[in-house]
């Protein structure tokens, strides 16, 4: 009974998320820019570079919101074969949208599903990768677990997420940013100031790198390794499937 009841709670906070992202599908990459003071295009463009993908590479991109990964590894890695997951159908919408403007329907396949289950064989994809969607994932474990499930020998692993803010004079700015900012301009430009406000605490309780890596080395991934960004505001991770 203890079980099923937990089972239950775990599948309501799996929709009460996706209505989350439902909601802020329509300013969402507004968000995006305004919780990286714009520089999050640049630390997708790194992603890419950092994955060495070569012509040809099969790709993953889960949590790909309105698809600005998936779209940037079509655009820059020759032959890439890209496929883009998210369980927002709202926010596949947008992908969509966006891959038809680029004319990558024939390189971008956009897919509904779970992170947590990826439907999958081990070993599909050369490169996989997660850009801010682990911390709003309900297990960080199983996800990473996932995500090298699916890399293929010798294949890259990659997340890029926020953390939460320093302990510096910046990090003190980029606090009130998220705490006090964010909720308040996001919830009065799309209507859900509660649904910003659950994004900023994500970033507050995001764990440190270092717990990061420990998952992916329980995942079984190697040569794990991660950058800080703009002043420690977000981090990349990356690790390699042996």
């Amino acid at each position: 009974m203890e079980a099923s009841k937990m089972q239950r709670m775990q599948a309501q906070k799996m929709e009460d998320v996706r209505e989350l992202f439902d909601k802020t599908s329509r300013s969402y990459d507004f968000m995006n820019h305004l919780f990286s003071f714009s520089v999050d295009s640049a630390w997708r463009r790194r992603l890419v570079r950092e994955s060495a993908a070569g012509e040809g590479s099969r790709v993953l991109d889960l949590c790909t919101g309105t698809g600005d990964v998936a779209i940037h590894f079509a655009r820059r890695i020759k032959g890439a074969r890209v496929t883009a997951l998210d369980f927002s159908q709202l926010m596949l919408e947008r992908a969509r949208e966006k891959v038809a403007r680029a004319g990558l329907e024939d390189r971008v396949e956009l897919r509904q599903g779970d992170a947590l289950n990826l439907p999958w064989q081990a070993g599909s994809f050369d490169v996989v990768c997660n850009s801010f969607g682990l911390r709003t994932l309900e297990d960080r474990g199983k996800a990473v677990a996932e995500m090298a499930r699916v890399a293929s020998a010798g294949g890259r692993v990659l997340i890029l997420e926020f953390l939460p803010p320093p302990a510096t004079l910046f990090g003190a700015l980029y606090s009130w940013h998220l705490h006090t900012l964010m909720p308040a301009l996001g919830g009065a430009l799309s209507g859900y100031r509660r649904s910003y406000a659950y994004l900023s605490e994500t970033v507050a309780s995001f764990p440190s790198p270092e717990k990061v890596g420990e998952m992916m080395k329980a995942a079984g991934l190697q040569e794990i390794t991660w950058r800080l960004l703009t002043g420690g505001i977000a981090c990349l991770f990356k690790g390699t499937r042996p």
